[in-house]
């Protein structure tokens, strides 16, 4: 006989089921993570899309996806599926397939034609599960590095130099970094930016974006998140997802303290990584985060048209 399976939107009321269901694979329970997603989804419902498998046993499953377009310099809208999992014993009936099939008549709904992930490439039922649902390697590659506190300086002529001030991003400067950004792009991304905020100032397991000022203004800005939860993660890892310096102050180190302070921060708080997603023809930027201690990651980013 064929167990019916109900797939609706996740509720506040799956947190239990879900944090139990996720233990099983992670192996360790993941709350914290899952309850922020909750809680964002209740808190802005159009930014999020999740969905749970319910049969006659409860909840057998359970997908996680946000909106994005903008991160890493990706073009246009889409939407990320960040987490996925699916009980042992419902494994072999479809579950996770009728899940993203859910998830791709939602995307439709809103005229989003493209849907990415990650995963480490050791993961190999995950692999298989992403090829049956036919995605395919995305023209882009993560590059992480280990965090550790950035060496002290070795010269006299680099001590007597006055670094940047850099310092954690505030709302108040929202308008400043829009302005930025758009002299970067040459584009308005005001809605991309403020779903950045968001995520940075109240999603973030930490709160670790930065600003850099020079006489007091802002010129350049670094958005980042901490997340245990997403793509797999295990440990604590953050994510940059947008980097940018006013063009009149290029080439004069403020990427650079950008990402050094960010480094000391994270070494802080014991985050074990940095990562970030840059486009295969990203050659300039791919260059200045090799410098900067950034390697290719184990892994893959996936992406399906819808």
């Amino acid at each position: 006989m064929t167990t019916q399976v109900t797939i609706r939107p996740l509720a506040k009321s799956d947190l239990d089921a879900v944090v139990a269901l996720d233990k099983k694979s992670a192996g360790s329970a993941r709350r914290g993570y899952f309850q922020r997603r909750l809680d964002s989804a209740i808190r802005w419902p159009k930014r999020h899309l999740q969905i749970a498998a319910i049969t006659d046993k409860g909840l057998v499953g359970f997908l996680l996806a946000r909106l994005a377009g903008g991160e890493y310099g990706r073009p246009g809208a889409a939407v990320v599926l960040e987490a996925v999992g699916v009980d042992e014993s419902a494994r072999h009936a479809g579950v996770g397939q009728k899940m993203v099939a859910a998830l791709e008549e939602l995307m439709r709904a809103r005229s989003i034609a493209s849907l990415v992930t990650q995963v480490d490439w050791h993961n190999h039922s995950m692999l298989r599960f992403l090829d049956a649902g036919k995605f395919a390697l995305a023209p882009r590659r993560i590059l992480e590095r280990r965090v550790q506190r950035m060496p002290l300086p070795e010269t006299d002529e680099e001590i007597e130099q006055v670094p940047p001030t850099v310092r954690v991003l505030r709302e108040s400067d929202y308008d400043q970094v829009v302005r930025i950004d758009g002299k970067i792009t040459g584009q308005d991304r005001r809605e991309y930016l403020r779903r950045k905020f968001d995520e940075a100032l109240t999603e973030s397991a930490i709160t670790v974006s930065l600003v850099v000022e020079d006489d007091g203004f802002v010129v350049g800005f670094a958005m980042a998140r901490v997340d245990l939860g997403d793509f797999g993660h295990v440990d604590a890892t953050a994510s940059l997802d947008t980097i940018g310096v006013d063009p009149g102050f290029a080439h004069k180190g403020f990427a650079r303290a950008l990402l050094t302070q960010m480094v000391d921060n994270l070494a802080a708080l014991h985050v074990e990584r940095l990562e970030t997603e840059v486009a295969d023809d990203a050659f300039s930027l791919q260059v200045f985060l090799h410098r900067f201690g950034f390697r290719s990651s184990a892994r893959l980013v996936f992406l399906k048209s819808i």
